[in-house]
C-alpha cells in the first residue's frame, strides 16, 4: 500500500493537560516509532454524556481541541462532559517536517551533443531523465519546524484563540482557525454522517462524501474540470447564433467533466475501502457496491461512469459466499471494521492531517470473547501440539498496520486492555483513580494477552459456580 503525504510529515512530540478534563497535571510523550499511537482503557470509565462525535479519553479530547475543528467556541465546547470552562488548559508540541524543493538549471555538462542515431539519442535522453530526477531529489531539502500550541480555558473571552511559538521563538497569538489553516490540513468529512448510517441508511455510504464542507471531488482527479470551465472565456468572432451554440457546448462539456470526475473519485474511495476492508478483517469479508440496473443490482463495468451515485448499495459479503448481505443486516464488529476503513480511506485521499478512531466498545467486547472462548476450546480439544487451534481475529493490530503506512497521525481508542497488538509496542494506557475519579495516563507497552486471560476466566468460572 502507498504511503501518504511523504511531503509533509506531522509528529507529535509530547502533551501537557492541566487542571482539565479530568486530569489534574498530566504529561505524555509520545512514542516514536510511528505514526500510529494506540489510547487503551476501560470502557467501565469512560463517560457517554458526550455523544458519538466527543473521544473518551483525556488525551484524546486534548487532541481534538487542538489539532480539529470540532469544538471551536463556548458553544461545542459545552459537549465535552470533563471540560469545565473558566479553568485549565492543554498544550501540544509536534514537529512538522517539510520537502522544499530547491530549484536548480540544468547543468551544461549534461548536454550530449556528438552524432548519434536516433535509436542513441533516445537512449540518451532517457539517461538524461534519470540523471536530472537523481538530481532534483539530491537537491531537496528537510525543512523540520517544531510547533508548541497551548489553549486556555480559563479565560471565557479567549476560548476560540491559541497561543503557539515556533521552532523556540516569541509567542504568538492567534485564533484557532487560522492556526490549523497554517498548519494542519482538517477532515472534509462529518464523523457524525459515519455513525447515522448505522441507523438511517441501509448501505448508501455516498452520504459521507456529500457531507458537510466536502471538496473530495477536488482531490486527485486526472482531469481537471476548472481547465475545462476556462474554456468558455476562449472569445472568437462569431454571430448570435453560434455562440449560444458554443455556451450550450461548453456548458455540457463542463458538467459532464464535473460529473466525471466526482465518480472516479468515488471509485478510487470505494477499491480503496475493499482492500482495506479485506486486509482488517484477513480476507474473510469483501465488500461490494452495488448500482442498481434494469435486472436488479448489478456489476459496473471497467470504464462506466453513468450511474446514479444516490442509489449505490453496500453489501458485505463472506469469502466464498455471493450473498448479499446489506450494512444494517451485518454483525455490528463487522459494522464497525467497515466504518473504519472508510474514516482511513478518506482521510489517506484528503490527506488529513490528524483522524481519532474511536468508540470500539462492540468491537472490543466481540475480540475479546472470541479470545476467551478460543482458549478455553484449545484447553479442552486441543491439547496436543499436532491438533488444529481455535484462533483469534487480531484486528487491532491490522487496523494499526494499515494506518501506519497512510502517513497521518491516527489516535485508536481501544476500550479494552487486552488488545493482542504485537510484543513490546507502547501504548497509552488511561486509567480513572478509584479515589478521586481523575485520570491516570502512562506510556508502556501493551500487556501481553496471557496476563490479561486468567482474570477474564476467573470471572467466567466465578459466574458460572455461582448460577
Amino acid at each position: 500500500m502507498d504511503n501518504g503525504n511523504v511531503n509533509n510529515v506531522l509528529r507529535f512530540l509530547s502533551l501537557h493537560i492541566k487542571d482539565c478534563l479530568g486530569c489534574k497535571d498530566v504529561s505524555v510523550s509520545f512514542p516514536q516509532s510511528n505514526n500510529v499511537h494506540v489510547i487503551l482503557y476501560s470502557a467501565e470509565d469512560a463517560d457517554q454524556a458526550g455523544g458519538i462525535t466527543v473521544a473518551e479519553t483525556p488525551v484524546a479530547q486534548a487532541i481534538q481541541l487542538l489539532c480539529t475543528l470540532a469544538f471551536p467556541d463556548e458553544k461545542t465546547l459545552s459537549e465535552l462532559p470533563l471540560l469545565k470552562v473558566g479553568r485549565g488548559s492543554v498544550s501540544l508540541r509536534f514537529q512538522l517536517s517539510r520537502i522544499v524543493d530547491v530549484k536548480e538549471e540544468d547543468p551544461e555538462s549534461d548536454l550530449d551533443t556528438t552524432p548519434c542515431t536516433s535509436a542513441e539519442a533516445a537512449r540518451r535522453l532517457g539517461a538524461q531523465k534519470l540523471r536530472r530526477e537523481a538530481r532534483k531529489w539530491d537537491k531537496m531539502q528537510k525543512k523540520v519546524t517544531e510547533v508548541k500550541v497551548k489553549r486556555r480555558f480559563d479565560k471565557p473571552t479567549a476560548l476560540e484563540w491559541v497561543s503557539y511559538s515556533v521552532n523556540g521563538g516569541k509567542s504568538l497569538t492567534c485564533r484557532l482557525e487560522e492556526f490549523h489553516g497554517q498548519f494542519f490540513e482538517v477532515a472534509q468529512y462529518s464523523t457524525i454522517h459515519l455513525w447515522d448510517l448505522e441507523q438511517k441508511c441501509s448501505g448508501n455510504w455516498l452520504q459521507i462524501i456529500q457531507a458537510d464542507a466536502n471538496g473530495y471531488k477536488n482531490f486527485q482527479t486526472p482531469d481537471n474540470p476548472f481547465e475545462t470551465f476556462a474554456k468558455l472565456f476562449e472569445r472568437q468572432v462569431l454571430d448570435e447564433g453560434n455562440v449560444i451554440c458554443q455556451l450550450a457546448r461548453s456548458c455540457v462539456t463542463l458538467t459532464e467533466a464535473v460529473r466525471r470526475s466526482e465518480r472516479e473519485f468515488v471509485l478510487q474511495v470505494f477499491n480503496q475501502v475493499r482492500s482495506t476492508f479485506e486486509y482488517i478483517t484477513m480476507n474473510r469479508y469483501t465488500v461490494w457496491f452495488l448500482v442498481p440496473g434494469r435486472q436488479g443490482d448489478q456489476i459496473l463495468p471497467d470504464g462506466e461512469f453513468d450511474f446514479d451515485l444516490r442509489n449505490v448499495r453496500t453489501s458485505i459479503r463472506m469469502a466464498g459466499d455471493d450473498r448479499n448481505i446489506y450494512w444494517s443486516q451485518s454483525d455490528h464488529n463487522i459494522q464497525d471494521l467497515l466504518m473504519i476503513s472508510f474514516q482511513l480511506a478518506l482521510s489517506y485521499r484528503a490527506k488529513q492531517s490528524v483522524l481519532i478512531i474511536s468508540h470500539l466498545k462492540k468491537l472490543a467486547e466481540f475480540v475479546c470473547w472470541q479470545f476467551v472462548t478460543a482458549s478455553y476450546m484449545n484447553d479442552i480439544y486441543a491439547r496436543n501440539p499436532t491438533d488444529s487451534k481455535w484462533v483469534c481475529m487480531r484486528y487491532l493490530q491490522r487496523i494499526v498496520e494499515v494506518a501506519q503506512c497512510h502517513g497521518t497521525i491516527v489516535l485508536i481508542e481501544y476500550p479494552s486492555f487486552l488488545s493482542l497488538l504485537s510484543d513490546e509496542r507502547q501504548v497509552i494506557k488511561c486509567k480513572k483513580s478509584a479515589d478521586d475519579g481523575s485520570w491516570n495516563v502512562c506510556v508502556e507497552e501493551a500487556d501481553k494477552s496471557e496476563s490479561c486471560l486468567e482474570p477474564l476466566k476467573a470471572a467466567i468460572n466465578m459466574n458460572v459456580s455461582s448460577s
